[in-house]
């Protein structure tokens, strides 16, 4: 876009920013804003995943326990993992209930410090129409007060325009290639994603700028297994609105609750990596276990979460930006 914005030169941009910012931070809304959790309040207080109940389901009922695959907990009655008899299966909740404030591409390791709270990213970022930044209100916590904030990525993910490093007056937005944005990674529930599933589908690869290189996959008659390289991941979160499942299985973390979750991986015992291996072991050693596996997770995608079979992509092609304008069924 160079200096020029819609016909807008730089200076005049940056005047009509600080009078949007301005008002933008003295907004009750913003001031109200809730936050929805952070790295700094620590993942361990969050139950990030649910099981699915079948206390009340006569007919599920009736079949899983004449399978031996129920386990009660806390005085109701869940699916049992068939990997994991002992522990119930566990799915990761939606996009809107596992959400984190992310920083915007290009923040320096000192932003805090930098950031002056003028509010310029905010401005770029929703005069170009990407929305994707809000500023942080006084529910945030002091520290985020007036900085901005990414954390609504199933309806605006960050498309790295990188117009808020150009714009950002300190160099707490560095100017960086968007090959180098660093902003969290992104983890797929191979339970509740559909190409972990008997699924063929490539819709996060495909709608990720940066495609094959974030992505990687196993395929084999249970589906097509996608993971995320996390070195490789930018955290932009335009794999997230493409998610066919509803509430998405693939959520961006911050890099350290990444490595938090991967370690205990759904409080399972095993690291996300282990996880991982077991199923794709299980495929190939016990076909009738990772049949059922498939028939129960298959079972809770169409019929408890729900999915919009017209977001599935089978094919990578050339990727699409995306605002997420239309990716996501909640507000």
């Amino acid at each position: 876009m160079g200096d020029d914005r819609r016909g807008l030169t730089r200076r005049e941009f940056l005047k009509v920013g600080v009078t949007v910012a301005a008002l933008a931070a003295a907004s009750p809304f913003l001031r109200l804003a809730g936050s929805v959790g952070s790295a700094e309040d620590g993942d361990e207080k969050r139950v990030y995943y649910e099981f699915f109940d079948i206390t009340n389901d006569k007919d599920r009922l009736q079949y899983y326990e004449a399978l031996g695959l129920v386990v009660e907990k806390d005085g109701k009655k869940y699916l049992a993992n068939p990997l994991i008899p002992d522990k119930p299966l566990a799915y990761t909740k939606p996009a809107w209930q596992d959400a984190f404030p992310l920083l915007p591409p290009g923040a320096t390791d000192d932003f805090y410090r930098r950031c002056i709270r003028c509010g310029l990213c905010y401005s770029a970022c929703n005069y170009m129409g990407y929305n994707a930044i809000r500023l942080g209100g006084f529910r945030d916590g002091q520290r985020r007060l007036g900085t901005p904030i990414v954390d609504k990525q199933w309806l605006y993910p960050c498309t790295l325009c990188m117009e808020c490093t150009i714009v950002c007056p300190t160099g707490a937005l560095a100017e960086i290639p968007k090959e180098e944005a660093r902003m969290g990674v992104a983890m797929i529930d191979p339970d509740l994603c559909w190409a972990w599933n008997s699924g063929d589908c490539k819709s996060c690869a495909k709608a990720c700028p940066f495609g094959s290189e974030v992505f990687e996959f196993y395929f084999n008659e249970w589906g097509v297994h996608t993971k995320v390289k996390p070195d490789k991941c930018k955290g932009c979160g335009l794999c997230v609105p493409a998610c066919p499942i509803n509430g998405a299985a693939i959520h961006v973390l911050p890099r350290d609750v990444y490595e938090e979750r991967a370690k205990n991986y759904k409080n399972t015992g095993m690291s996300y990596e282990e996880y991982l291996k077991l199923i794709i072991h299980t495929e190939r050693a016990d076909p009738a276990k990772a049949t059922i596996r498939s028939q129960i997770n298959t079972d809770y995608i169409q019929n408890i979460r729900g999915y919009i079979e017209e977001k599935i992509q089978t094919s990578l092609g050339t990727p699409s930006v995306k605002t997420g304008r239309k990716g996501g069924s909640r507000v």
